[in-house]
């Protein structure tokens, strides 16, 4: 399989991932929601199966009550809806210095800014809690 065929694979196994968790949902929750077995959707998370036929693609896309457009990767222009950062980083090719981030790079990028985004600031110790979690995940980052 060519380096760009695994990216796509990657990059549509982290966006199911990410999207089936946002909604609060099991594997076994959503293979109910859509009528797809939670093995097969367990191998699409992991990128050990290539991107599924269409009509799987609309089940699944019914079960996270999203559009299918979504899991194919076509931008909100495309769609008319605005996109969840989830969308935007695992539907898009994203350069950074010159070099194409893979899907695990773009994965700890979403934890650093959800990190960011949700921590509330009550104390200097949560604050420096929140900082080393994002520090770690930086480390992570640098790593991959």
């Amino acid at each position: 399989m060519g380096k760009g065929r695994r990216q796509l694979n990657d990059d549509f196994a982290k966006l199911l991932k990410k999207l089936r968790l946002a909604k609060g949902y099991s594997l076994q929750q959503l293979a109910d929601r859509s009528n797809v077995t939670p093995s097969y959707l367990n191998r699409l998370e992991r990128g050990e199966r290539k991107t599924p036929t269409f009509s799987v693609l609309q089940h699944i896309a019914e079960g996270l009550d999203v559009d299918v457009n979504v899991l194919l990767g076509l931008d909100a222009k495309d769609i008319n809806e605005p996109l969840s950062l989830e969308e935007l980083f695992f539907t898009n090719e994203i350069e950074f210095g010159g070099k194409q981030l893979t899907a695990d790079q773009k994965e700890v990028l979403l934890d650093i800014i959800q990190e960011a985004l949700e921590t509330e600031v009550t104390s200097v110790e949560l604050l420096m809690d929140a900082l080393k979690k994002i520090g770690m995940l930086i480390c992570e980052l640098k790593e991959s």
